[in-house]
């Protein structure tokens, strides 16, 4: 059954053909581009989709109490500030990475069952001067909300596709959901990021898991709250994890794909 779903910071579309590939529907949707006057990605959006329940406005301008009841909110908030490619990127307290506080509002606000966020791999390693501040930030937030949290960095050329593109992609459920609930009983065995948690049946990695324990604690846990977080918090997150309750559990993984991979694109032209 699919859910309905409200898309943010919603770009051109692309979260959109897979949710809707996926059986979801989309039933609001925003896109807005600070300081230009041209709005092409939300003119492309609606070519492609329509304009109804789309609209063109400032997150920062939208009362949360107007954004519909949903099932899923969806969004690949802006990355500048946390990417590599940014000079002097301020993560969660730049102009741009402050829009993560909007999707907390609403958030907060509609309570939604699920949420599945995307952005920079560098996200988990922000600000340079606090090593894993901000995405402590963002988890504890999300912990206050009531959610259960998993994470993974997920490079599109490591499953066949023709480009290479690292992006984090975080996905959260309220603990009283069935995958709440099952991330809660699971989230200490061993093999959960590697076997049962939300990304392996599509993302698949390899099961090593040799000489562990039934169960182990979390590698880190929050405290206090997430100004305290954002003061003191300092953690180095690895490209898989999930956080129960305010326990974090992280590790490395290893992408397993035994499909073909197409021609890949090259500085000089094409190559296998």
């Amino acid at each position: 059954m699919g859910l309905e779903t409200v898309e943010l910071f919603a770009g051109v579309g692309g979260f959109r053909i897979g949710l809707e590939r996926a059986g979801h529907e989309v039933i609001w949707s925003n896109q807005w581009e600070p300081s230009i006057q041209a709005q092409h990605a939300s003119e492309c959006y609606v070519a492609h989709f329509g304009e109804e329940n789309h609209t063109n406005v400032d997150i920062k301008q939208i009362d949360e109490s107007s954004v519909p009841d949903h099932d899923l909110l969806v969004g690949g908030f802006p990355c500048q500030d946390y990417s590599v490619a940014t000079t002097g990127a301020e993560g969660i307290k730049g102009e741009k990475g402050a829009l993560w506080w909007d999707i907390e509002r609403i958030a907060r606000e509609k309570r939604p069952n699920y949420l599945l966020l995307e952005n920079v791999n560098r996200l988990l390693r922000s600000s340079t001067d606090q090593r894993g501040r901000d995405f402590g930030v963002l988890l504890h937030c999300l912990h206050d909300l009531g959610y259960t949290v998993e994470w993974r960095v997920i490079n599109a050329a490591d499953y066949g596709y023709a480009t290479k593109r690292r992006r984090v992609f975080i996905f959260a459920a309220q603990a009283n959901t069935e995958w709440g609930q099952w991330m809660t009983s699971k989230v200490e065995k061993p093999d959960y990021l590697t076997q049962r948690g939300f990304f392996v049946d599509e993302f698949p990695v390899e099961d090593v898991q040799t000489q562990l324990p039934i169960a182990h604690p979390p590698n880190t846990t929050l405290e206090g709250d997430p100004k305290e977080t954002s003061d003191e918090f300092e953690f180095d997150f690895e490209e898989a994890g999930a956080m129960v309750d305010g326990g974090i559990w992280t590790r490395e993984v290893t992408p397993v794909y035994q499909g073909e991979s197409p021609p890949r694109r090259t500085g000089n032209g094409w190559c296998s």
